[in-house]
């Protein structure tokens, strides 16, 4: 029987999951029930889809409830078989010319449930360097698959969004009993117990909500910017081919995201936002509408890629990877549909000069983040090397019998070896230092080299690490010491055993 290579099952999982959304969302602008949703064909759109939004993102948060503290079988037997004969029956309920809005409120919380589940699971399977690739490819997949099942106007069929359902099914069990068994032998690997990675700090989780906030708002007001501007032209002569500039971002994106280790993505979807609403200003032609409406598929693309990606990148390093994998989409859903209909009243109700100032201010805010020292510091050291970077306690060696090794004992590294004369003694104060201030071991490898008197470059090298990583360790050795700079560590440590 031919192998399987392991990143196939959470790719096709994630593509079938995206596909499944998107047709839930078709279906629900062909069925829905015109309501407190409205005639109007923009003000119906942007109403529904916040609707729609809210239920897929509660959806996303409904998996992470169910996903914590359950076992595989018991969870596989009692959730995910529920969750498809949920669908089942909110596909079924909406096959008529009209669903009512408990039928599709299921539909979209089933979607979001299942595409939680492949957030999770891409982000606990796939390697770091390679996870922006990844979700290009699986998300140019979907949109490809649904390009030829909806090109030319037509109809989402109800039996074929079954047909996509069942499938779904079945990948998410395959995908989440082979990441199951992963885990479990992870686990009963005590080789592995010390090479715990350390989560987030709450202060980047923050910065990093407001961030992916503000990205949506901005993704939501370029949206219904759109809307609005795209109505005085007939945007079914190019609506199909444009569509495919989507799949082109998207892996550009995952390109950009991969590339130096997501160095420049952030800096890239900053321009890529900006260029969105010079593109719309200037389309005044029909003949500009294809150029425009291009841009905007791959533009739209680095945003979707930003706040999906960097949630997924912290999920291994925490210690509730089904909340945050997806924590992402979580947000911006929602986020997105909201400042869509904000944007709207004010474009309605102001002028486009208004409509232009808060998304200028968004924007500039949106730059706080991408360019603040600290939060840029720790977006570009990922996870594949804060795993092995750091360690949440400080470690104390331990002898056969179980007892603490003294301090004095404690082996010292060749790189700190000074003189026989000085062994016994500066061993012993790296080993004080450790317990008093909490330093990891790569951390106290640092401390070493900079006892020593040496560069960053020539600690990275000898290390085997990047010179960023190294000034990271060093930030952290001076928050946890109070100092400034790191010449004053020489001074300081020697002073705190007195």
């Amino acid at each position: 029987m031919m192998h399987m290579p392991a990143w196939l099952p959470p790719l096709l999982y994630y593509a079938a999951s995206m596909l499944y959304i998107y047709m839930t969302y078709a279906l629900s602008q062909s069925q829905t029930p015109p309501l407190w949703f409205g005639t109007d064909a923009a003000e119906r759109s942007v109403r529904l889809w916040l609707y729609t939004n809210s239920l897929v993102a509660g959806g996303f948060l409904l998996f992470a409830v169910h996903r914590g503290g359950v076992g595989v079988f018991s969870w596989a037997r009692k959730h995910l078989l529920l969750v498809t004969a949920a669908g089942t029956l909110a596909i079924f309920s909406s096959m008529g010319t009209t669903a009512s809005l408990p039928a599709l409120g299921l539909l979209m919380l089933t979607a979001g449930y299942f595409a939680g589940g492949a957030h999770y699971v891409s982000a606990m399977t796939i390697p770091a360097p390679y996870r922006g690739r990844f979700l290009g490819g699986a998300i140019t997949l979907t949109v490809l698959i649904q390009y030829l099942l909806s090109s030319g106007g037509k109809d989402v069929s109800g039996y074929l969004l079954m047909l996509v359902l069942l499938c779904l099914s079945f990948l998410a069990f395959r995908s989440f009993t082979a990441l199951d068994a992963r885990l479990h032998a992870a686990a009963n690997d005590q080789s592995s117990v010390d090479e715990r990675n350390v989560p987030p700090s709450p202060r980047f989780i923050a910065m990093l909500i407001v961030m992916v906030s503000c990205l949506a708002a901005l993704h939501g007001c370029g949206d219904i910017m759109a809307l609005k501007h795209y109505a005085q032209f007939d945007e079914s002569l190019f609506h199909d081919t444009a569509r495919l500039f989507f799949p082109a971002g998207i892996i550009a994106a995952g390109c950009v995201a991969d590339y130096a280790q997501r160095k420049y993505l952030l800096s890239v979807t900053a321009l890529a936002l900006l260029l969105r609403i010079i593109s719309l200003l200037t389309t005044n032609t029909q003949d500009m509408f294809f150029l425009a409406q291009s841009t905007e598929y791959f533009i739209d693309s680095f945003c979707i890629m930003s706040y999906t990606l960097y949630f997924m990148d912290i999920a291994p390093l925490s210690d509730k990877p089904s909340l945050w994998a997806g924590m992402g989409r979580t947000l911006a859903l929602p986020i997105s549909a909201l400042s869509a209909n904000v944007f709207a009243l004010i474009l309605d109700n102001f002028s486009l000069p208004g409509f232009m100032a808060a998304y200028v201010l968004i924007l500039a805010l949106l730059n706080l983040f991408f360019y603040h020292a600290a939060f840029r510091e720790w977006l570009e050291i990922p996870a594949y090397e804060r795993n092995t970077a750091e360690s949440p306690t400080p470690v104390i060696p331990v002898g056969p019998t179980g007892a603490p090794i003294p301090a004095a004992a404690i082996p010292l590294p060749e790189t700190v070896t000074a003189s026989g004369d000085s062994l016994a003694a500066v061993t012993h104060d790296l080993a004080y230092y450790q317990q008093k201030f909490d330093f990891t071991r790569r951390e106290l490898d640092v401390l070493t080299g900079i006892l020593e008197a040496k560069t960053a470059i020539t600690i990275a090298e000898e290390l085997g690490i990047k010179e960023r990583t190294v000034r990271f360790h060093i930030s952290n050795i001076l928050k946890k010491t109070g100092l400034t700079h790191s010449a004053e560590l020489k001074l300081f440590l020697p002073l705190c055993k007195k």
